[in-house]
């Protein structure tokens, strides 16, 4: 009887133990330790003598469409673990004891200073405000710093570029693909410019309204296996099993995103949009994709 009331004890104590509060996930049934012990995959070694084809491919993937939600998501700092693409990259690239280098082009050739790169997703500029007595009378303007929080930038980058070459490998006899640059294209955010009376100066003033974003983008560019051990040691939303998430290392290899092809390699230098518009530039950018399949189809044909 007594081995009993023990066995029971040590059951009901296992059981018990089993759930745990994780710092960073928060409250668990269990402890979850397999995505911060990922490593990134090591990829096949390709020779160049093993290359019997070889395409150059631009494309972007826009995070509003369904299938790219789990890149996008979620828009808070720290969800319980959970972290967007874009907030992974910012932390790397504000972490001081990080070496990722960004880069203003895709040739990767022109590195970026690493407080500029930061200044691309969050600044600070100083302008003028007006200033009021005790008696709530407005006496002029003075200068402030006025910050653009990274917060309120994130949810406006909707883009990523890819950079990536599509092979045959004769070796394996597999059509393969390897990322080798990506880029987060960013809203450039500008100061509205209030105009406003003040009693006290008798004139108006120009003062500071918000921050408000203009038309222009800019892209900031990566050498992709950079990211890759920061990508595969954090995990991401998985639809339908929350228990077999899958970390954004998998998503770029296992190619589980929607995007479109912007430029394929050509004499001309050109991307799609520069010699073809609207729809007629969908349609060239999946007559590029359809050559490709068709390439690799024709191949196996006796």
């Amino acid at each position: 009887m007594k081995k009993i009331i023990v066995v029971i004890f040590l059951f009901a104590f296992l059981g018990s133990s089993a759930q745990v509060l994780d710092p960073e996930y928060g409250p668990r049934a269990w402890k979850k330790e397999n995505a911060k012990q990922e490593v990134a995959v090591t990829l096949t070694h390709i020779r160049e003598a093993d290359v019997m084809w070889s395409k150059r491919i631009w494309r972007t993937i826009d995070l509003r469409q369904k299938e790219n939600l789990p890149l996008y998501y979620p828009l808070e700092e720290v969800t319980l673990g959970k972290r967007s693409f874009v907030q992974i990259v910012y932390d790397l690239l504000k972490d001081p004891n990080s070496s990722l280098q960004a880069y203003s082009t895709y040739e990767l050739m022109s590195p970026i200073p690493k407080d500029e790169a930061l200044g691309m997703f969050a600044t600070a500029k100083e302008f003028d405000s007006l200033y009021f007595d005790a008696d709530g009378i407005c006496q002029g303007k003075m200068s402030n710093i006025y910050k653009l929080d990274f917060q309120k930038v994130k949810p406006q980058i909707i883009k990523i570029k890819l950079m990536e070459d599509w092979f045959f490998d004769k070796q394996r006899s597999v059509m393969d693909v390897r990322v080798l640059a990506l880029a987060i294209e960013i809203p450039i955010f500008s100061i509205k410019e209030n105009q406003v009376y003040c009693d006290g100066s008798g004139q108006d003033e120009i003062v500071f309204g918000d921050w408000e974003q203009s038309k222009g983008k800019q892209d900031i560019w990566f050498f992709f296996p950079d990211l890759r051990d920061a990508m595969a040691s954090n995990e991401c939303y998985k639809r339908h099993n929350d228990a077999a998430r899958i970390t954004f290392d998998d998503i770029f290899l296992k190619r589980t995103f929607q995007s479109y092809i912007t430029r394929e390699e050509n004499v001309y230098d050109r991307f799609i949009d520069q010699y073809k518009s609207n729809l007629e530039a969908l349609l060239e950018a999946e007559k590029i994709k359809e050559d490709m399949r068709n390439l690799e189809m024709n191949l196996w044909q006796y």
